[in-house]
């Protein structure tokens, strides 16, 4: 049989090798209208400059009309709560109804790469919109991270993390005078400043929340018309002396909202923050491992542009490690259907019913829907297992897995490794794991510790994942 040959159709253009790639990277997937916006702008480099001041661009009339298709999320969230309690549209039509906004902004929008720095940091300060409560002002917590999502990581952090819908999904509104709830004060470390790496302890998680406490929301008890407000309350701060990392205060004064704001624009700013988000932009844009050396060079300049998201984002893009990175990384389900849906050219009208395309939109991929994810840490960037069926099966509880109550994370790698793999660590399966969760070989592991209670899934998935589980 003869071989097959290709019969080109020259007629047809297609963008270069340079063009593909950032409009795959950058511009949720290639198709003919933005190879050809790439093309006015005068390449590949100008169209992501003129991309980076989006108000510059025309937006597209279907981007434009997706607010009227979904006017409850323009409803105050005391309204929202009233709704839900009358059952006439409830928490899960607030978390659809979101989540296909989003993603119908993603497939016909002509602001890409705004899109997806919204996706990132809705991802990165991620609150669930599946919170019984939080789901109130999830879509006023939408307008704060598409308010700063090209502006400077500092002033966002300040806004999203003192918005009530954060305050609620933390835990922040319950402290009290004198008993802080310390879940928001350690997921602010934990997950969207320093990280585990940073070496804070759990003394300084305590000065943490006590910093922000008082910032508070109005619960169900409140009148109606401001059931879910959030507002400061000097008689719920905690005060006393604080330490966290580098930063200090007597913290004496009863009113403690500028200290708050003092404190979280201190964790914007710090090395481990920019080593942090440089990391995940460069894992989002560039490769699920990209090399120390680009994420050193990113958090430069993260912070000497003080925490500019533009400046940060343009350092990825230029980047030798970025061009040479084509064809590396794996779409999630939701990017999958977005560049599909773009690239077919999948046309959306008005919705007339629950079944209509705009409305389904959010429940075609095959896993979590836009903004559903319950953790707080966000969705996985990765390549890897998102999930598992739950239904007649049942599955080791994560603090099972612990050989003693207290164990250094290097020894726990070495007894998962010997427990599932039959074989002891090594030093590269040590390294993929203290990467992969964000972990240091000396961490002290214990029942409440972050890996147990909420990583667990992602650090089995190393070991399943490696050759030596893989191969026989």
């Amino acid at each position: 049989m003869a071989a097959y040959v290709v019969a080109p159709y020259d007629r047809t253009t297609i963008p270069t090798g340079r063009q593909r790639h950032m409009l795959n990277r950058l511009g949720w997937g290639y198709t003919r209208s933005s190879y050809k916006q790439l093309l006015r702008a005068g390449g590949e480099v100008e169209w992501f400059e003129q991309q980076l001041d989006p108000a510059s661009i025309t937006e597209s009339a279907t981007v434009e009309t997706v607010d009227g298709w979904f006017p409850d999320l323009a409803k105050s969230p005391a309204d929202i709560w009233a709704d839900d309690r009358a059952g006439r549209r409830g928490q899960g039509d607030v978390a659809r109804d979101l989540g296909n906004a989003a993603l119908l902004r993603r497939i016909y929008t002509r602001r890409p790469v705004f899109e997806q720095m919204v996706d990132f940091w809705s991802n990165h300060l991620h609150v669930t919109s599946r919170h019984p409560q939080a789901f109130t002002q999830r879509p006023a917590y939408d307008k704060v991270i598409r308010t700063h999502a090209l502006g400077r990581f500092e002033d966002m952090l300040v806004e999203a993390s003192l918005h009530p819908a954060m305050l609620i999904f933390l835990d922040n509104w319950e402290s009290v005078r004198g008993a802080p709830n310390e879940n928001h004060g350690r997921e602010l470390l934990e997950l969207h400043t320093v990280g585990l790496a940073a070496g804070y302890t759990e003394a300084m998680v305590k000065d943490s929340a006590k910093i922000l406490s008082g910032y508070t929301v109005k619960g169900k008890d409140a009148p109606a018309s401001s059931v879910w407000e959030g507002y400061y309350d000097p008689t719920r701060h905690t005060t006393g002396a604080v330490r966290v990392l580098g930063f200090q205060d007597e913290n004496k004064l009863a009113d403690g909202a500028e200290l708050t704001k003092k404190y979280l624009r201190y964790l914007a700013t710090q090395p481990a923050t920019a080593q942090r988000i440089a990391r995940k932009l460069a894992v989002r844009f560039v490769s699920d491992n990209p090399s120390q050396a680009l994420v050193d060079s990113v958090a430069k300049v993260y912070l000497d542009s003080g925490t500019d998201i533009k400046a940060t984002l343009r350092a990825v893009v230029e980047s030798d490690e970025f061009w040479a990175s084509a064809g590396d990384k794996v779409r999630t389900p939701m990017d999958d259907l977005v560049a599909t849906c773009r690239a077919l050219k999948v046309k959306a009208l008005t919705p007339t019913n629950d079944e209509s395309f705009a409305r389904r939109l959010a429940a075609l991929p095959s896993s979590t829907m836009p903004y559903e994810w319950p953790r707080p840490d966000g969705l996985p960037d990765g390549a890897d297992v998102w999930a598992a069926p739950t239904q007649d099966a049942e599955y080791k509880k994560p603090a099972s897995w612990l050989p003693k109550d207290r164990i250094r994370f290097d020894k726990f790698v070495d007894h998962l490794s010997r427990t599932l793999l039959g074989r002891p660590s090594t030093p590269r399966l040590l390294e993929a794991a203290c990467i992969g969760i964000d972990a240091a070989p000396t961490d002290v592991v214990t029942a409440d510790h972050a890996i147990i209670r909420w990583k667990m899934p992602r650090l089995l998935a190393v070991l399943l994942d490696s050759s030596a589980h893989m191969v026989r």
